[in-house]
């Protein structure tokens, strides 16, 4: 084989190579019979060619890709078009068509993604795959949609039919420590460069992620870290692997083979990741770390009060007095305050969020905002006060009846106030625990909205405090 190499290179004809490269097959195999191997000389293309099909895969080596085979394609898309029109299909055709679908992954790098419904619909049948052909014939599956979304996208890799690639990516990382977490109740992650940019999204899980087991929500912080690389450093990441941090082995392993029938959420969301990779053209690879050491941890379990929420009834009770309302100024996706008519306001995040308006209220230009509310971490209000003051705006406050440094500002700038919830009241406001439970936040003191004006000092009242 060395010797056709050097051929190559001192110009030699087609033929000449051609015979050569004969001559180097017949010694390779007998070499490989000589130490012991076992070759299937059969099924061996002994005749060197640009594009064979091997093991049922075409091997393109003009274009460096694997390809289904047109023939295969002709027969399982008749199958695959019979099964999304049906209700019911057999334990029997559903086994043998995935069967077949798993075999074709080498070049169709989604395609086990779209096997696991499959897989569980099969599992969840009450027959295994010894079971007699009989029992298997005269078993049948409902149809779900989840099924029917399988067999759609086959039709779509079959039809497109773009194969896979051999090698995926240049082996260039992406030079950051990139990490991602989460907890019962929170996600984190975060990336930084070396000697580059540093960003984190971090924020409280949905309603609709709470109830779901923490693999999922493992997995959901990944996908949101992801996704801030992607829309945020593009140029960064494309063509090159980045490597991410969890402290989750299961995780680790379901997105390493492609995909679970035992956690469908979770599969729900490798896909997601999946694609993600193929937007952003780059490949991920996970390497696991301890909780002690994942940087995005400590992100995951601040406190509660960080994030406390109010009612949705005293918000509507606000906006009937005071609204209508555009902004939520302190808010995350998963807590911030909606209109009338169901639509999330306009935010900004203490964290990188897709749908905040920016990054911290405190760099932010709000003289150009108008019917904004915002509830602020007491910690932070003293120094909020003093940006909405520089700021000269209009907004409505839900701040403690308490001493502090701040309530003179108040007094200065207030124009009407309403009280929300009387201490140690538990209607008014809540936070999430631990656990993603949400319970009542019961204040050792008063709360109340506040409508404050910066843009002149008012005489309304001379004090906040109560």
């Amino acid at each position: 084989m060395l010797g056709t190499t050097e051929q190559i290179f001192r110009g030699e004809k087609d033929e000449a190579q051609f015979q050569s490269a004969l001559r180097a097959m017949v010694v390779v195999s007998i070499v490989l019979f000589k130490a012991g191997y076992f070759l299937g000389i059969s099924k061996c293309n002994l005749i060197p060619e640009q594009v064979m099909v091997y093991l049922g895969i075409e091997c393109d080596s003009l274009h460096s890709r694997f390809l289904v085979p047109e023939k295969r394609i002709t027969k399982y898309m008749p199958l695959l078009q019979d099964f999304v029109t049906r209700e019911w299909v057999s334990f029997a055709d559903m086994e043998r068509l995935v069967g077949k679908l798993v075999s074709l992954e080498s070049a169709v790098p989604a395609g086990m993604w779209y096997t696991r419904e499959q897989y569980s619909a099969l599992r969840l049948s009450g027959v295994s795959s010894s079971s007699r052909r009989a029992i298997k014939q005269a078993k049948y599956i409902k149809v779900s949609p989840q099924l029917r979304e399988e067999w759609y996208m086959w039709i779509f890799f079959l039809s497109s039919n773009s194969g896979s690639p051999w090698n995926q990516y240049q082996k260039v990382l992406v030079q950051a420590d990139i990490s991602s977490d989460a907890s019962g109740k929170a996600f984190a992650g975060v990336v930084n460069f070396v000697d580059g940019p540093f960003k984190i999204t971090a924020g409280e899980f949905e309603e609709s992620i709470l109830d779901q087991d923490i693999q999922v929500k493992e997995g959901e912080a990944l996908r949101r870290t992801l996704q801030m690389l992607v829309n945020e450093f593009p140029s960064q990441i494309q063509g090159k692997q980045v490597v991410c941090n969890i402290d989750n082995q299961v995780l680790k392993a379901v997105l390493e083979r492609k995909g679970t029938s035992q956690n469908l959420a979770l599969n729900q969301v490798g896909k997601q990741i999946y694609w993600l990779q193929q937007l952003g053209k780059f490949h991920m690879t996970l390497k696991y770390v301890k909780s002690e050491f994942n940087v995005a941890d400590p992100f995951t379990r601040e406190s509660p009060g960080l994030e406390a929420v109010l009612s949705t009834h005293i918000f509507q009770q606000i906006w009937e007095k005071w609204g209508p309302f555009q902004w939520d100024l302190m808010a995350s996706k998963s807590n911030v305050q909606k209109d009338l008519k169901g639509n999330n306001l306009s935010f900004f995040s203490r964290y990188y969020d897709p749908l905040s308006k920016g990054v911290d209220i405190l760099v932010q230009d709000l003289t150009f905002l108008q019917e904004m509310y915002c509830f602020p971490p007491i910690p932070m209000i003293g120094k909020l006060l003093k940006h909405f003051q520089a700021q000269k705006i209009k907004c409505v406050l839900i701040l403690p009846l308490i001493n502090s440094s701040w309530v003179n500002l108040v007094s200065e700038y207030i124009q009407d106030l309403i009280i929300v919830a009387k201490p140690f009241s538990g209607r008014a406001i809540s936070v999430l625990n631990a656990r993603g439970k949400r319970i009542p936040k019961k204040y050792p003191y008063a709360m109340a909205a506040v409508k404050m004006d910066f843009t002149s000092k008012s005489m309304a009242l001379k004090q906040l405090h109560i």
